[in-house]
């Protein structure tokens, strides 16, 4: 009996395992079926055709338009190339050029049937780098007035660089004219030049837009006014400009208070980490409270009683100035009160004056009424 009951499970796990195989090759069946149902799908799926652009005029493909990111580098390789045209030296622009093209157009190579040159598309916007069927064929070009020209060896076929080959290949399947195509290329030379001549432009304007440093030599801002060493002047160089007065009082007030916080904070810096004596008063012209003053640590331990006197005596000095401020603000008053009175009583008079001069008016106006005389 204990065999007999060891042996069912055997035979459940077989057929288990038997079906889990059963399931494995057809999973795998069907994903093979699959794999080629959709090769084959988009093996006969066509290619896609190039879009042209609804915005711009005359509808140009959308890769040399100004709203696609490949439309905008083609456009900006084209500025290039017209940059290079303008400025190619005179013996390299007047090279033999094939029938059909302008007098200043650069040297354009042969096609030729290497995979290192594709074919591009003709595009909806002029340009004068594009060879015509009529025109493949060989230029007489003297290579040594080129080699001339370059300051690095180089050998005696020049180099090209093929200008968006990736957009001349999706032009290729899809352009009607496919005999029309031309060949987009440059020399080394016209990039070499492009290059230096970028590089010497952005260096002569950042150097022209670096301002000079302040210095002894060179004090263009000027030194610090009022500043003493013991009796003599002390020369500070201005790091900056010196700057306007503020006319309006509030903005003035808020100025003074702000700097005059930020100043003392580095003079208490400065007495912290140096341990000097330092003292420094301050209070504006239309303040109503006391003087702001401050006196460093050691300052006050050494001498105590005479930064207390000086203190006193910046605050005296400051008030006595605030209050001729004002009274020669209330005698200017007084004087425009009193010169405002004197004014109306002159109005006044002048209003009798008139008043008298009416009445003998009317006065001599009846005399002559009575006696029949004529003036």
């Amino acid at each position: 009996m204990a065999a007999k009951v060891s042996r069912s499970p055997k035979k459940k796990l077989s057929s288990t395992s038997g079906k889990t195989t059963v399931a494995t090759r057809v999973n795998t069946r069907s994903s093979k079926v699959a794999t080629i149902f959709v090769k084959h799908k988009l093996a006969q799926s066509p290619k896609r055709q190039p879009q042209r652009c609804k915005q711009c005029p005359g509808n140009p493909f959308r890769s040399h338009c100004v709203h696609t990111k490949h439309g905008r580098e083609f456009l900006a390789n084209q500025a290039a190339v017209e940059s290079l045209r303008a400025s190619t030296p005179a013996p390299e622009r007047n090279l033999p050029l094939p029938t059909g093209l302008g007098d200043e157009s650069p040297v354009c190579a042969t096609p030729s049937t290497s995979p290192a040159i594709t074919p591009s598309r003709p595009s909806q916007l002029p340009n004068p780098f594009i060879l015509g069927p009529s025109t493949h064929q060989h230029v007489g070009t003297p290579m040594s007035n080129i080699s001339n020209q370059i300051a690095t060896p180089r050998s005696d076929v020049p180099s090209v660089s093929v200008l968006h080959h990736r957009q001349s290949a999706e032009a290729e399947a899809s352009s009607p004219n496919s005999g029309a195509r031309g060949i987009h290329i440059m020399t080394s030379s016209h990039l070499a030049s492009l290059s230096v001549r970028s590089s010497s432009q952005s260096s002569s304007t950042g150097s022209a837009s670096r301002p000079n440093r302040t210095s002894a030599q060179n004090p263009y801002n000027g030194y610090v006014d009022g500043a003493y060493r013991g009796s003599s002047v002390y020369q500070i160089v201005r790091g900056h400009r010196l700057p306007s007065p503020i006319s309006d009082n509030t903005r003035s007030v808020k100025k003074f208070t702000n700097t005059i916080n930020s100043i003392i904070e580095k003079c208490e810096d400065i007495s912290k980490e140096t341990g000097c004596w330092l003292f420094i008063g301050a209070q504006h012209a239309t303040a109503r409270s006391g003087s702001i003053s401050y006196a460093s640590p050691r300052l006050r331990r050494d001498a105590a009683e005479q930064v207390g006197q000086i203190g006193t005596q910046f605050s005296t000095l400051t008030r006595n100035l605030i209050h001729a401020r004002t009274q020669e603000t209330l005698d200017l008053q007084r004087q425009l009160e009193q010169s405002r009175r004197e004014t109306e009583e002159a109005k006044k008079s002048l209003e009798a004056v008139q008043e008298n001069q009416k009445e003998l008016r009317s006065i001599l106006d009846r005399f002559r009424e009575q006696y029949h005389i004529d003036m």
